[in-house]
């Protein structure tokens, strides 16, 4: 048994030599060696816009140093790390090779790099950073060629000036530049023996070492290099121990020609894209390049002041240990998919971050739905505008429960009003009516990465993806809603030509159809109202159609405890008719630390802002452009199983600057309270201050609250009161009053019918400039109404309120359509701001019995009626104001 054993690794040893030998035989005859690309002279790339504009120069020419110029602590520091052998060896370490050979063949995998400094020259020469069996095999043939053609001083030289060593750098005299502010050509002595400890440590994980970004890996890995120099008798252990104790004294320093001074954002991610791509750094910062790029000056600069300049600081939350947050953007043209501008990081005490954020996945919270949930729908032709969906909180199976951002909000929504106010249990709901495969699929389409496992749960609904997705994902997704539903994949490069002349990579537009051009323009009128009516606000652009939606996502609770106030990604992903971008904000960390809050703000709306102050920026010499409105109608009809009325959309009345609009106040008879909401457009950042006088007994002006947000609650209100309640805008800048104020009324059950008076009809629904006065009579009679049992109460003043009348109605019902649920504040469910009077009545005004109050009822779109609330008991009430749609 044993001999046999002996006879099968015996045997298996020799095969496995032969297969090697075989296999390095084939890679030295079919790996052509060209030796004169290792001593040609760099030269910079030259970085040129879409129109042609020269944006930057990356590298700088002549940078090699001689071996002579190069230290000797250098020199000892990277062959005790990266090829102890170097001095003694061929260019190929034989045990080391069989050793990784066997680990990457028996895992399946290149494990083990066992690359002598030969083969690492090779590779960051000649190779890719493709892990293959082959390119391994390459490397070693081109490592051997390059010991037969130069010396070991010339080849070690060789490789100090082309390896790449963190932060842009290219080279040892880069490196050291970079880090330490020290010319080596002119200063080499400057260079302690710590310093060359750390630039050695550097060439196997230049990012994970970085010791601007890292320092304490950065320090651990010297000190490692310093032990290994002790090991093969480079240095002693005093000397090593005496380097060990020195400070990292590392600060970032620029060097002419390295793109940071000029254009840091744009050149950390062209680099980063392009590695992506197959072409190293070291070839963009030494291969006398040009490179032809999609970028648009305006869009790129517009980012940099944004996300470098520091003006724009208050843009972006803190954690609550006053870190700053990161971010990323991308901004694509929706009709080809260039992209126009990018940034992977923000400044960070001037240094740019060496992670490239545009390109990391996270979850996309409620961004995702019109491309999960709402556009899909609309592409069945069974979904329209109007079609109810079921917002009641709910166990959807295996225990999954979603819950609404907002607490006590209506249960039944218009599919247009689950997207506005970014309903989550709506939207699970309606991706359960359409079928996960029917949203999955479409979102593939578009761009967005799915596995199997997300095709098995309606998280996804509202972002709960496996892998998530990146900003660059997003922002390629929702081109296909700015170009007539077709999906533009992004790219960056034109072309890219050597310095030969010859053309060694090109891109170009790709393109599918993902939805038809009606649901692409049916969710562009849909996610206009996000911006301009709800969550997302902070996006609006005066002038310039602005289309949307917000995200937010809040840390898993078993990360992290029960915190719901607790955020951990923020995004705004929209589009006017010349753009599309993604904004993320967020921390890479995961813990009690690093965290945004949902107040003052949302997360979502600080993207939104971040999404405004750079289009307001890109887009400040161009021509305002609204939506094209295009030959599609609205959806009409009926069908099968589907409850909905159809509407025909009427023109949208433009809301102005620096104003509040749509005020609304609700009186809710269960829980003794009045709710009031609004829509503001203010130019910069500001807060709501709440006021109120009942106009029944004390005209005493009360201070309610001070919000950031569009809606409050006011719990100490008094059962029989008649309230004016008054909303002021304040800069959170000046403190100064932005804007005029806005009134409205409403007056509280008390068991007794209060029937309003003669008032000053106001602009709006919920707008009002005079007290409610005089009492109003009613006649209960009993009918059928849109809920059964409930009677219609013909109230004083000519309103018209409808109330339960506790009879019991044995005739069925005539069938009509649901009850719309309330519109947002200050629009029709598919128009623009409604304009009305109450007869006789308060504009507005809402005036609800003792009972339970239940959301008002909208009509068909043409018509509004306004703040009709329906009561459960023995009050009576009046004043409902009647709104025409503009």
């Amino acid at each position: 048994m044993v001999r046999r054993w002996i006879s099968i690794v015996t045997a298996s040893v020799i095969l496995l030599i032969v297969l090697v030998g075989a296999g390095f035989y084939l890679a030295v005859r079919m790996t052509p060696f060209q030796p004169g690309v290792l001593e040609e002279v760099h030269q910079p790339s030259v970085v040129y816009a879409e129109d042609g504009s020269r944006l930057m120069s990356l590298g700088s020419p002549n940078t090699d140093l001689t071996y002579n110029q190069i230290p000797k602590n250098v020199q000892d520091a990277i062959v005790a790390t990266e090829d102890h052998t170097f001095w003694t060896n061929s260019g190929i370490d034989i045990r080391s090779i069989f050793r990784s050979l066997f680990v990457d063949l028996s895992s399946g995998s290149l494990a083990q790099g066992a690359s002598t400094i030969p083969e690492q020259l090779a590779k960051i020469t000649y190779l890719t950073d493709q892990k293959t069996f082959s390119r391994k095999f390459k490397q070693i043939a081109l490592g051997l060629q390059i010991e037969r053609n130069f010396t070991k001083q010339e080849i070690l030289a060789m490789y100090l000036n082309r390896i790449p060593l963190g932060e842009s750098s290219i080279g040892i005299e880069q490196a050291a530049l970079r880090y330490f502010g020290i010319d080596l050509k002119k200063e080499p002595d400057k260079l302690t023996l710590a310093d060359a400890a750390l630039l050695a440590g550097l060439p196997q994980a230049p990012s994970a070492y970085d010791p601007l970004q890292h320092p304490k890996a950065a320090l651990e890995r010297r000190n490692q290099v310093l032990q290994n120099m002790v090991h093969y008798g480079y240095i002693t252990e005093a000397q090593a121990e005496a380097a060990a104790k020195q400070p990292l004294g590392v600060s970032f320093h620029s060097f002419p020609g390295d793109g940071w001074s000029s254009d840091p954002l744009l050149t950390n991610f062209l680099l980063d894209y392009l590695n992506r791509h197959g072409i190293p750094p070291s070839e963009v910062m030494q291969g006398g390049l040009k490179i032809y790029t999609t970028i648009d000056p305006a869009v790129q600069n517009a980012i940099n002041e944004v996300f470098w300049s520091g003006k724009y600081d208050s843009d972006f939350p803190g954690a609550t240990t006053g870190t700053v947050v990161e971010g990323a953007a991308v901004f694509v043209d929706p009709k080809t998919g260039g992209i126009l501008g990018a940034a992977g990081s923000r400044k960070q005490g001037y240094v740019p971050l060496g992670l490239d954020r545009v390109y990391q996945a996270s979850s996309p919270g409620s961004s995702i739905k019109p491309i999960m949930d709402y556009a899909p729908a609309l592409q069945t032709g069974n979904w329209t505008y109007t079609s109810i969906l079921d917002n009641q909180p709910q166990d959807f199976g295996g225990g999954y429960e979603p819950q609404n951002w907002e607490v006590g909000g209506p249960t039944r929504v218009t599919l247009q009003y689950g997207l506005e106010w970014s309903q989550n249990v709506a939207s699970v709901w309606l991706l359960q009516q359409i079928g996960i495969s029917t949203g999955a699929n479409m979102a593939k389409a578009d761009g967005i990465p799915l596995t199997s496992k997300d095709y098995e749960h309606l998280g996804i609904a509202i972002g709960g993806l496996v892998n998530g997705v990146t900003p660059m994902e997003m922002a390629g997704a929702y081109t296909a809603f700015d170009n007539n539903g077709i999906h533009s994949q992004p790219y960056l490069i034109n072309r890219i030509v050597n310095a030969q002349g010859g053309i060694i990579y090109h891109e170009g537009p790709q393109q599918n159809q993902v939805m038809s051009a009606q649901t692409a323009s049916d969710m562009t009128r849909l996610m206009q109202d996000v911006v301009d009516f709800g969550t997302g606000q902070s996006a609006k652009l005066p002038g310039w159609g602005v289309a949307g939606k917000t995200g937010t996502v809040q840390y898993d609770s078993g990360l992290v405890g029960s915190h719901p106030n607790w955020v951990r990604d923020g995004w705004f992903d929209g589009y006017t008719p010349t753009l599309v971008g993604s904004i993320h904000i967020g921390y890479d960390e995961s813990n009690d630390e690093y965290h945004m809050t949902m107040s003052p703000v949302d997360p979502s709306a600080n993207a939104a802002q971040i999404f405004h102050d750079i289009i307001a920026l890109a887009l400040q010499n161009e021509q305002a452009q609204q939506f094209p409105e295009g030959p599609y109608p609205y959806i009409t009809g009926t069908a099968a199983g589907v409850n909905y009325v159809g509407t025909t959309a009427p023109a949208k009345n433009p809301t102005p600057t620096n104003s509040i609009s749509g005020l609304h106040a609700t009186y809710n008879a269960a829980n003794n309270t009045v709710s009031l909401n609004w829509s503001g457009s203010f130019s910069s950042p500001v807060t709501y201050v709440i006021t109120r006088v009942s106009t029944s007994g004390s005209d005493e002006t009360v201070p309610v609250a001070q919000t950031t947000s569009t809606s409050l609650t006011d719990s100490s209100v008094q059962p029989g009161e008649s309230y004016v309640y008054t909303v002021q805008a304040t800069s959170q800048q000046t403190g100064q009053d932005v804007g005029q104020p806005v009134s409205v009324s409403v007056a509280t059950g008390a068991g007794s019918s209060v029937g309003p008076g003669n008032a000053t009809n106001g602009v709006g629904p919920g707008n009002t400039t005079g007290p409610l006065t005089g009492n109003g009579t009613a006649n209960n009679t009993p009918g059928n109404a849109i809920f059964p049992n409930n009677g219609t109460n013909t109230a004083g003043g000519g309103g018209t309120n409808t109330v339960s009348n506790n009879t019991v109605n044995t005739t069925a019902p005539t069938p009509v359509a649901p009850p719309s649920p309330p519109a947002p504040p200050g629009h029709l469910n598919n128009g623009g701001p409604g304009h009305g009077k109450g007869a006789g009545g308060a504009l507005g005004s809402n005036v609800v019995g003792t009972g339970a109050g239940l959301p008002p009822n909208t009509s068909n779109g043409s018509v509004q009626t306004n703040h009709v609330a329906l009561a459960n008991g023995s009050a009576q009430a009046n004043a409902a104001a009647s709104g025409n749609g503009a």
